[in-house]
Formats: structure tokens, sequence, C-alpha cells
């Protein structure tokens, strides 16, 4: 017979099942039912930027904001993940009854360069934790320095069979790099016009041509094709201009149109390529210029007999075919001089003076030369004399290779006096800026025993100029590359290394190298603006593509 104490306990057992399944069930647990949500932090966590930017063995500091519900007043915890090598962040707690807090993010000494980097901010409190807050966080070097993040910090690759000579360099709108020069890719058809397409970070693209490479032959059995300028279209297309040996009529300007992904453009000229004579001497073309209307201005020299070569410009359609609406049937020719001496351009430019259009071509050989054409090929008689400046420095030796136009319709003029860097700045009437440098001109001397060349000119958004080129080292004929950076009033930009300058050698050795090109990289991620500079150096034995992204 039942006792008292175990019809209680049999009473008391279901009693228990039906509180414990009450109790699981307020709390979301049972059959059918979902795992516990984590509790939701009671604050949340904001920064006064989302990009922070330093340089090895540097800090920067952000200010980070704390947000608490009522009735939360604990202490929040913040930490930092994803940061690149190199990059620490030191311990920050905001404590009860504090909003702010700042942030430290170091970099070690010895910390590579980094690309952009995705890291992100949370904060810790009440034994919860915050939704991450993304930082984008890159470790730049001083100005000047050779951006390692690049490639390794240098491209060098073989582009041809041989010698690979590079020419020229442009930037996409995506920000992927298209180099241009000419090179052996074929024993069959010998020198070509050759086209490379890097990554924004560098390395090969492999979606253009084959393997990130084009060669292109004007079907001339075999003889030379020479790649010297690019341009990208807004639409995506690459121009690149040079000469191509045509046999008969000697050389003649060459222009190729290519698409985004590397195939001839078959609706520009003859299947993608064009060529221009403008005699039978030889034509060869170092300059492009893609005017706002599509059209087409390719510029350089043309073999004139006794007069020497002569200043040759040729304007071209969309379609590839002579604008007839320019000079003789889309052709050009200036005689700067009376004797045989050479005559060449070599950079081209777009100048705006009392709301008209010119072109401006600037070269030389002996002396910067510069000459302003109308729309339709003739002088125009406001600038300089009869159209036409000369006699910049007085030298034997020189020659204008790049050129840029200011906010205010100046004309700065770089390339090299006797074989030192040289810049004139020139009113838009052809006179010199006396507010430039000593009377409106610059010669810096990057080597004061050997010789040294400018061949490329880039202008900063802030009016600093850049320019390229190579110096022989000691003595001997032996190049290695060369950037200098001037204020904008012509003064050597100490910031950027000593005097200015920047000298890379790349080569082992004896070997050579030598900056060609240079062209403007923006990056929003960082933000910042890096500059490109394009050449060619001594590899294996042979010149190979050289390619280097440089901070400023």
């Amino acid at each position: 017979m039942p006792t008292t104490h175990s019809r209680f306990a049999a009473w008391l057992r279901p009693v228990l099942v039906l509180l414990t399944l009450a109790l699981l069930a307020d709390h979301g647990v049972g059959a059918g039912a979902t795992a516990v949500a984590a509790p939701k932090p009671r604050f949340s966590v904001s920064l006064d930027r989302s990009h922070a930017i330093t340089q090895p063995g540097g800090q920067v500091t952000l200010t980070v904001t704390v947000q608490r519900e009522a009735g939360f007043n604990e202490g929040v915890q913040i930490f930092v993940e994803g940061l690149p090598a190199g990059a620490t962040a030191a311990a920050l707690r905001v404590e009860s009854g504090s909003n702010t807090g700042t942030l430290m993010l170091q970099a070690a000494a010895d910390a590579p360069h980094s690309l952009p980097t995705g890291a992100a901010v949370r904060g810790k409190g009440g034994g919860v934790t915050s939704a991450a807050l993304p930082l984008t966080f890159t470790l730049r070097g001083a100005a000047g320095d050779v951006d390692t993040s690049f490639g390794g910090a240098r491209l060098l690759a073989p582009g041809g069979l041989t010698d690979d000579y590079v020419r020229g360099v442009a930037v996409q709108a995506d920000g992927k790099l298209v180099v241009a020069g000419f090179g052996v890719f074929s024993t069959a058809t010998g020198t070509d016009f050759m086209l490379v397409r890097y990554l924004r970070d560098g390395g090969l693209d492999s979606r253009f041509g084959k393997g990130g490479k084009v060669s292109t032959a004007f079907g001339n059995a075999g003889r030379s094709d020479e790649a010297q300028a690019v341009a990208v279209q807004p639409d995506g297309k690459i121009l690149v201009a040079g000469s191509s040996d045509q046999g008969a009529t000697g050389y003649d300007f060459a222009l190729a149109r290519y698409l985004p992904d590397g195939m001839l453009d078959t609706g520009f000229g003859r299947d993608g390529r064009v060529t221009t004579s403008f005699g039978n001497g030889t034509d060869k073309a170092y300059a492009l210029l893609l005017l706002p209307d599509g059209r087409i201005v390719v510029g350089g020299d043309s073999h004139q007999g006794a007069n020497g070569s002569d200043f040759a410009l040729a304007r071209y359609n969309p379609d590839g075919s002579l604008d007839a609406s320019f000079g003789n049937g889309g052709k050009v020719l200036t005689a700067i001089g009376s004797d045989s001496s050479r005559e060449t351009i070599y950079a081209l430019a777009q100048q705006t003076v009392a709301g008209v259009a010119r072109v401006v071509a600037v070269g030389g050989e002996g002396d910067f030369i510069a000459a302003a054409y109308r729309a339709d090929g003739t002088l125009d008689g406001g600038f300089g004399k009869a159209g036409i400046v000369r006699g910049l420095f007085g030298s034997v030796t020189g020659a204008a290779r790049g050129v840029v136009v200011t906010e205010d319709n100046e004309l700065i003029l770089a390339g090299h006096r006797d074989h030192d860097f040289a810049v004139v700045r020139l009113l838009p009437d052809g006179r010199l800026d006396t507010g430039f440098g000593t009377a409106g001109r610059v010669v810096a001397a990057i080597s004061a025993s050997n010789w040294d060349e400018a061949t490329a000119l880039v202008r900063q958004f802030d009016g600093r100029l850049l320019l390229g080129g190579w110096v022989y080292t000691g003595n001997s004929s032996s190049a290695d590359t060369v950037l200098l950076r001037l204020n904008a009033d012509g003064s050597r930009d100490e910031g950027f290394g000593p005097g200015g300058v920047r000298i890379t050698p790349v080569a082992a050795g004896n070997r050579t190298d030598a900056g060609r090109a240079l062209a403007l990289q923006p990056d929003e991620r960082v933000p910042a603006m890096r500059v490109l500079q394009a050449g060619e150096a001594s590899g294996s034995g042979d010149l190979d593509i050289l390619l280097m992204r440089h901070w400023l």
C-alpha cells in the first residue's frame, strides 16, 4: 500500500516536467525551436573618417565615438582587425562616462608598403561585440619613393625576343596601364609595334592580347614598325602612333587603334591601321594628341631633302581617314629654319586662348622649338613670331620632349639643354613667363660631370612638375632612371629628395636603364595620386620593359 510520501512524489513529477517545459519554451528552446539569439549590443561605434594612411615608422590617429543606449554605462574596448603587415593598433578603451577616444594606428619602421587594405573596427562592452566598421588603411612611402606594393617595387619583363624599347605609357579609366614601344616578336615581321597592358597594381593583364601583350606589323615584308606614343579614348579604345618602313616611300607615319581586349579595331583605317606619307623621304611620328571631338593629331618630322627635317603634322577623323579641312589634305609641313638641321615634334597639347582652341607642337634638335596651329592647320600669328617660338636657351644640343597646359593657359615645356634637364614656361602669346625660374627658364644638371636628359613631363594638380628621364652614372655611358620634382615657380622641391631628385638604379652592375615616359595614376581607394615611370632596363642581357610607380 503506497505511503503518503510516495503518493506526493508521484503527483509532483508531472508538475515539475510541466514547469521545466514552460521555462524552456520561454527561452526559445524545445521541439522545433531555434537557437537562442545572441544579445544585441547596447551601443554603436563610429569613426571620424573611413580612410587612414601613414608611412613606415609613422602613426595616424582617428577619433572613435561610442553612442550608448539609455541604461548602458559600461566601458567599451576598441580593437581593429585585418591591418596590413607591420601595422598595429594601440589599445583603446572608451570608459564609462566618456563618449570619444583617440585610436592610434602605428607602422613599424621596416613595414612594407601596402595596397589599400580593408580593415574592420569593432567595440566590445557588456559581454557583446559591435558590428564591423569598415576602415581602408594604406602604408605609403615618402614622396619620391618607389612604391613597393606595385609588383614588388619594379616590374621588369621581356616583351619580344630581343631588345624592347618603351616610348609611352597611359592610364585607363579603370586604373589599368598600357605601355607602348617596339620590339622583335617574330623573325618574319621584324620590329613591330608593342603594346602591353598591366593590372592596376602591377602584373600583366591576361585578358589583353596574348598574356597581356600585343604586337602589330604593318604588312611591310618584315621592315621596321616603331610605336612612339599611346593614348586611351573615352570609350576604352587604345590609339598608338609611330612609324612604319613602307619600302618605296621610306618611313611613314603609322597609327593603329585597338579594342579594349587588344584586338585591332577593324572600323579604323584599313583593318585597324593607317599609314601616311609626306613624300618619298623619311617621315617619323613621335607625338599623339586626342582632341575632345574624337579627331586625332599626330606629330613628328619629315625629311625634305636639302632643307633637312621639318615639323610634320597629320590630323585624322575618328575613323582614321585624313581630315581634309586641316592643311593640305590633312597634312602640314613647317620649316622652322632654312638650314638642313633636324626639326622634330616630340609632344603635342591643345591650348585655348581667348576662347579659341589651337594645337601647340613642341620639339627641336639643337634648341627648344614651339609652334601654334589654328584649326585649319595654319600658324597662329598671335604666338611668338609668326606662330613660332625658338632659341629659348641658345643651345646647340637640345629639344623639348614634353608639354603641359596650365589652368591659365600658359605652356610648360620640358626636355634637355646641352644634356641637362631643362624647363621653360611661356605666356599664351609665347613670351617667357619671368615669374618662373630664372627669367622663365630652369636648367637642372642631375649629374655635374655627365649627361642627363628629361624625356617626359607631367603636372600635378597642385601645380608641381615632374620630369622623368635618365642620367649617366659616374663617368660611364650606363644610365639610371631619374625623377625631378619642381615647385610651381620652378624651384626644386626639396621634400621630394635631395635637390628634388630621385635616381633609381634598376639594372645590375654597369648595365643600363632609362626612364622614357610618365603618367599620373589616381587611386580613389587611398585616396592618392602616384606617378608611373616606364622605360627599359637591361635584364638578362637584352633590354626589357621597365615599369615603376612612385609615391607623390
